[in-house]
């Protein structure tokens, strides 16, 4: 079962294995990165974040979909995307998500500051327009203790 769907750009670090993994009881992270996947060393460093009792693997973003699709109901899993692009493919692929939560994305340049960890390009604003117009639940959130911030489209309350 997938507990919490993640867009992060630093892919794998401390906010997560230290805040995440434990306030979500995760047993499993799959850090879903076509970019992570194809380059090995990349790969083999995120996978070795894993320890007694976590699971950390690297999957394409189909691959992620398929392990997703077939993963034991009692695994608890923290999907990680590198963008929210990614996060809208893997929706496009067949993984239905409720809610997403945005953790870190800096897009500097052109970029509109929601929170000091989430700067999003006009992409990343279309993209969760229509995640919220697909009825996903966008939330803006570092860490679990900061409290989630909802996302709404431009326009609505």
């Amino acid at each position: 079962m997938v507990s919490l769907v993640r867009v992060d750009d630093r892919l794998l670090h401390g906010q997560i294995i230290c805040a995440w993994v434990p306030f979500m009881k995760a047993d499993m992270l799959i850090v879903a990165s076509d970019e992570a996947a194809s380059d090995s060393l990349v790969s083999d460093i995120i996978s070795s974040c894993g320890h007694k009792g976590l699971g950390v693997q690297v999957k394409s973003l189909e691959d992620a979909v398929i392990y997703l699709d077939g993963a034991p109901a009692d695994e608890r899993v923290i999907l990680i995307l590198g963008g929210l692009a990614d996060a809208m493919r893997v929706y496009e692929l067949g993984f239905r998500f409720s809610s997403i939560n945005i953790g870190n994305i800096h897009h500097e340049e052109n970029g509109r500051r929601m929170t000091p960890s989430v700067i999003v390009n006009d992409e990343d604003v279309c993209i969760m327009d229509r995640l919220c117009s697909l009825g996903v639940r966008v939330e803006i959130q570092d860490v679990p203790a900061s409290g989630p911030r909802d996302y709404s489209p431009a326009g609505k309350a």
